[in-house]
């Protein structure tokens, strides 16, 4: 195993503030919302050998919490060695910020990711088709999302959400277009090492060391083409791209409750807002109530300086969300018909607050 590799797990995204004292007892049970029954109980105690996992300061581990595309960024490039560039992304998003060096480096691999450009979209949570994208492009060179998520079933690095889709729909069976949560983000690097999956591919070594001399904004454009349509938020670089768009509503409005000591115990949404014009904007809601999850994605049409309506999802299927501007940093969300893309038990209403850089 590389030495690096113990570094990977404490970059673990500042996934919780706190690192949990090692302790002999606890080891049965480490967090109050992980029991030993947990699916990924065995992911999270290999990493606590390690000393490398992080809770919050109330015991819980929260794994139902999504992570954001550039926490999953950050694990990334620690994971696979990456090396780093001087050549700095020009970005939509004139604030610097830390992950700027990280995505430097994933556009010199041409990693298809969402975020290059805009600070907004990296902070957004991460669905599991991008990290299914990422992950098989850097250690197969693949670069469909259907091949990718066969990749990862092939090697038994993760598997279906629905199995009802097993033998129809390989996107939904894998549930491409849901949130990875930290306790599936954990699951992916544990089964990853486990296997020795540390290589990369040529065609990622290929693009890092760019005999075409692109630049590397043109390879993060290029990273961002390989992701499949149905992933992709934000624009590709251009001079000419429009850059004072409208940003009445864009941002990433969340939510979350912990109600009780059982990992079933709590309830989140988390509401990504882009691309907003004069007239509509681009919605990814994710929602989850328990183990019951599910994500809405479309366009919805501004009716009002305060209001603004979904009526149908990307698939076009039938979903209807009102979304109501109260105040500055809060949106309050009202589903009055929409069945798309989650879990019987789960719905899309809420008072969500605006997440800030």
């Amino acid at each position: 195993m590389k030495c690096y590799f113990i570094a990977i797990f404490c970059a673990i995204i500042s996934l919780g503030s706190l690192a949990l004292p090692a302790n002999n007892a606890e080891a049965k049970q480490l967090f109050k919302d992980i029991p030993t029954s947990h699916y990924a109980s065995e992911a999270i105690q290999w990493a606590y050998e390690f000393d490398i996992i992080h809770g919050y300061p109330d015991g819980t581990f929260r794994p139902n919490q999504a992570v954001t595309e550039q926490q999953f960024a950050q694990i990334f490039v620690s994971y696979f060695d990456l090396e780093p560039v001087e050549e700095e992304l020009m970005k939509f998003s004139k604030k610097q910020i830390a992950s700027d060096a990280i995505y430097n480096t994933l556009a010199a691999y041409q990693v298809p990711l969402n975020g290059y450009f805009d600070n907004q979209i990296r902070s957004s949570a991460v669905t599991r088709g991008t990290v299914a994208q990422a992950l098989a492009y850097m250690l197969n060179g693949d670069t469909t999302l259907n091949s990718s998520i066969q990749f990862l079933l092939d090697y038994y690095i993760t598997s279906g959400q629905n199995p009802k889709y097993e033998n129809t729909n390989l996107q939904r069976y894998f549930g491409a277009s849901n949130h990875l949560t930290r306790a599936q983000l954990v699951v992916f690097f544990y089964k990853l090492q486990s296997k020795s999956f540390f290589y990369i591919s040529p065609k990622a070594e290929q693009s890092f060391e760019n005999t075409e001399h692109y630049t590397l904004n043109k390879r993060a454009n290029l990273a961002r083409n390989i992701l499949d349509k149905s992933l992709r938020k934000g624009s590709n670089w251009s001079t000419e791209a429009n850059n004072k768009p409208n940003k009445t509503w864009n941002g990433e409005y969340t939510y979350f409750y912990t109600y009780g000591n059982d990992d079933l115990d709590s309830r989140g949404r988390i509401l990504s807002i882009t691309n907003s014009s004069k007239s509509s904007f681009n919605v990814t809601y994710y929602t989850y109530d328990g183990w019951n999850s599910g994500t809405v994605e479309g366009v919805a049409t501004i009716v009002s300086d305060k209001k603004a309506r979904l009526n149908k999802t990307s698939e076009g299927t039938r979903c209807v969300i009102e979304f109501e501007k109260i105040g500055t940093n809060v949106i309050k969300t009202t589903e009055y018909y929409c069945e798309a893309g989650r879990d019987k038990g789960t719905n899309y209403n809420g008072t969500l607050t605006l997440e800030t850089n």
